[in-house]
């Protein structure tokens, strides 16, 4: 079984509020005592905290149970859980978890992860992969000025700003540097035609 389908496992078998030994937790996973303390480690990166009880009688019991889906992660578990999925098996693990988070009646708090963590939305990573290219993006975009236009940007950077998110691009339409919020982009074409001219973005 993959390194996250174990770790969620784990969480899954300390859910029950029980002290459970390192012995029996690696005969359950079918992993070395050893692969059981990393995942503690890694767990605890992603704020999922596992008390470890000293002693003969010691072993592992799980501290802070999260409500927000049924093993208890949060949306920042989530993401921590979904950036270290490598494998396409691992990858539909956890977008499995995310489904079932929102369809828990986490609607709102979804719009909280792709605010936070944008890596969830397909617009943050088309024009990530449009800035490292240096390819040129037509865009349809609402503003309060000029309603709805339709522009081709330079797309040189994304950044956030009270909850945003937004990229820094050169526009051909107004022949300057503007910035673009995402959630105002209604649609976009990434296009094969490259800019060429560095953008400043401190001028």
């Amino acid at each position: 079984m993959s390194k996250v389908a174990n770790m969620l496992n784990l969480v899954k078998i300390l859910e029950d509020g029980k002290k459970h030994t390192i012995n029996e937790l690696a005969k359950e996973l079918e992993v070395s005592e050893r692969m059981i303390r990393q995942y503690k480690q890694e767990l605890e990166q992603a704020g999922i905290y596992i008390k470890g009880v000293q002693g003969i009688k010691g072993g592992y019991i799980l501290e802070d149970i999260k409500t927000n889906i049924d093993i208890g992660l949060t949306d920042e578990e989530i993401y921590y859980l979904k950036n270290i999925a490598k494998d396409n098996y691992e990858k539909e693990i956890v977008e499995k978890i995310y489904k079932a988070y929102i369809n828990n009646g986490n609607k709102k708090n979804s719009k909280k992860i792709e605010r936070i963590y944008p890596e969830f939305t397909e617009i943050y990573k088309d024009f990530r992969k449009a800035i490292n290219g240096k390819n040129k993006v037509k865009i349809k975009y609402f503003s309060v000025n000029s309603g709805k236009t339709e522009r081709i940007i330079h797309p040189a950077e994304l950044f956030d700003y009270i909850n945003d998110w937004y990229v820094a691009a050169f526009c051909e339409l107004r022949n300057e540097i503007r910035l673009f919020r995402l959630a105002n982009i209604s649609n976009y074409k990434i296009l094969d035609e490259k800019y060429e001219k560095e953008i400043d973005l401190k001028k």
